[in-house]
């Protein structure tokens, strides 16, 4: 059996806006992009995470403006990594102790990818199951 790392299933396009960015920006770069994330960056690095479920929640749900809320203010920090070279084993192990649905890749420092719990299904199912008993 192989043994898959995290590199051969990431995705290696990630979307990111500045903590400055308005929700408006960010739901429509979700939008246009057809992705559930943005990764969330302060002077060019990765800092945090906001999902299309904070939105809803931390804004939709309080009935705040989106155009009036920054990325910082919402986003999930500090932001949970994993490196391309790690075992897939770690990212699902990582996804379930942590209960989120997605980890940005960091390799020296530098924001290569997105791993899912969808990319995990979609190459290495089994994985899921050990960690992820119920589902």
């Amino acid at each position: 059996m192989e043994i898959l790392e995290v590199g051969d299933v990431m995705t290696h396009e990630v979307i990111t806006e500045d903590e400055d960015a308005l929700v408006t920006i960010i739901s429509n770069d979700m939008e246009q992009s057809g992705i559930g994330s943005v990764v969330i960056t302060k002077g060019g690095k990765p800092v945090g995470i906001i999902t299309d479920r904070d939105i809803a929640i931390k804004v939709i749900m309080k009935d705040r403006k989106p155009s009036k809320i920054k990325a910082k203010e919402i986003m999930s920090s500090p932001l949970i990594t994993i490196e391309p070279y790690e075992p897939m084993e770690k990212a699902c192990k990582l996804l379930a102790e942590k209960d989120i649905r997605r980890l940005p890749v960091m390799e020296d420092d530098e924001l290569v990818g997105i791993i899912s719990v969808r990319n995990v299904l979609t190459r290495n199912p089994m994985c899921v199951k050990r960690f992820y008993p119920g589902e």
